[in-house]
Order: C-alpha cells, then structure tokens, then sequence
C-alpha cells in the first residue's frame, strides 16, 4: 500500500469534504507513493513521537492536529514547529493529517466521545452541508440522572483538571458534547434541548453565555487523546486487509500538565 491507497482508506472513515474550510487535512509531509506498513497515530507530532516511529518501524505517522497551518511560514530548523516537519521529511516518515473532517466523520471522535458519555440516538450539533446525518459536536439522551453523576463519569474518563457548572442534584435526560475546542456551539447545545453541553476549551464568561444550560470542561488533549485511541481500532480494521498495521503512540503528547504540588 502507497500514501496514495493509504488516503482512499482514511476517506472512507473520514471523508475530506467534511473538514472545515480552515482546516489543513490529508498528506502533510512526503510523497503519494510513498510506502506505507505500518502507521502511527497520534495527536500531534512532537519530536517524541518521531523518535518512537523510529524505534517502531512506522513509516507514517497520521496525526489529528495538522503540525502545518497558515502559521508556519517555513520549514527550517528556525523554530521547533518547522524542525518537526523537516526532521520527518528527511527521515522519509510520511505525515497524514485527520482533523476536524474526522471530528464530523460517523464513527469519529464526536461519535467516540457520545459513547463515551453515555449519549444514545446522538445526532450533530453542527450538521455538515455535505451529509447532515454527520457534522461538529453530538446531542442526545441519556439516561435520567444527577449532573454530579455525569461529572464523575468524565472524571473518570481523563485525569482532569474537570471543571463545571450547574446544579449538581438538578436531573439530566439530554446531554450535547463536542471534542476539542467547542464554546462555539454552547448556543447550539441549548437550542438542542440539552441539559449539559461537555466541550473543551471554555472560558470564564461562558458560564453566564449558557444562561441555564449545565456545562463540563474537560482538558482538551484528554479528551481527544481518549477519543483518537478509541476510533483507532476502525482504522486497524480497514487496514488489517492489506497488512498494514496502525497502533496508538505511547507518548502523552498534551503540552499541558495537572500541577501538584506535591510533586512540584
């Protein structure tokens, strides 16, 4: 299998068309007939990363933060950002990226992150105009309990720190959830109906912006970190066939720490 091949799968699990218009998805970094056996995943490329495709043998590393935006203006060894994209090109690992395309995808890591939270019958926050079926963000029922119950299940699924606010004894049915950074869609979450709208990235004023509506902020590379790992196995499935293998890196690639100060 080529890069070539290698994007005709990733585009059944997470078509293209369904990125958003800023978005910087697909092949990054080498070439379309590159050849690919074994792939990486991870959340971003961080020399870590590129060091344990190395030792591993992988080839591709497909990644879900582009390491290439309109912000990186060369690639030399001037900046740490830029030194990741030459260090990968000169060392023939192919870079692929899956953002927000694979954000909206069925299967994807909205849909990851619903399961996750119990959400069942979810449906988009922000249906895409190529498919409405798929789109940003998931809303749908849950089972009937307290929203401190639905903080614990978050807490239990990344390290935190987790922060909210609602009443904790107030009796949740609908929950609405978006991976990465989701503030945008807290008036789409209310309109859906939802009790509690779970989402990264939120800020102080948001609180009063929800105007009722219970919100959850979780870490946004936990969440994603926890999302991509799950998803991974659709990928293993589809390249199973053509020998290809894909594993999940084990470098915790979040710049963000929890302090302790115990261990500070």
């Amino acid at each position: 299998m080529d890069i070539a091949d290698f994007l005709d799968v990733l585009e059944q699990l997470a078509p293209t068309g369904l990125a958003e218009e800023w978005d910087n998805v697909g092949l990054i970094i080498g070439r379309r007939t590159h050849e690919v056996r074994r792939v990486l995943v991870a959340l971003d490329l961080r020399a870590e990363v590129l060091d344990e495709a190395r030792a591993s043998g992988a080839d591709t590393i497909l990644v879900h933060h582009p390491p290439i935006f309109p912000s990186l203006a060369h690639v030399s060894d001037a900046r740490a950002a830029s030194q990741l994209v030459l260090a990968a090109a000169e060392t023939r690992i192919a870079v692929v990226a899956a953002h927000t395309n694979l954000d909206s995808s069925r299967g994807g890591l909205n849909h990851r992150m619903a399961e996750l939270l119990g959400i069942s019958d979810a449906v988009p926050l922000a249906p895409s105009d190529l498919d409405g079926s798929v789109g940003l963000g998931r809303v749908g029922a849950c089972a009937i309990q307290a929203m401190s119950e639905l903080v614990a299940r978050v807490c239990v699924a990344v390290s935190g720190p987790v922060t909210w606010v609602g009443d904790p004894g107030r009796q949740i049915t609908r929950v609405a959830c978006c991976t990465g950074s989701g503030a945008a869609f807290v008036d789409h979450a209310r309109a859906a109906g939802a009790d509690v709208y779970v989402t990264s990235d939120l800020k102080y004023h948001d609180a009063d912006r929800a105007e009722g509506l219970g919100l959850v902020c979780v870490p946004h590379g936990q969440i994603e970190a926890v999302t991509l790992a799950a998803w991974t196995q659709y990928l293993v499935a589809a390249l199973e066939p053509q020998g290809v293998g894909a594993v999940v890196t084990g470098v915790d690639t979040d710049p963000w720490q929890l302090a302790r100060p115990s261990t500070l």
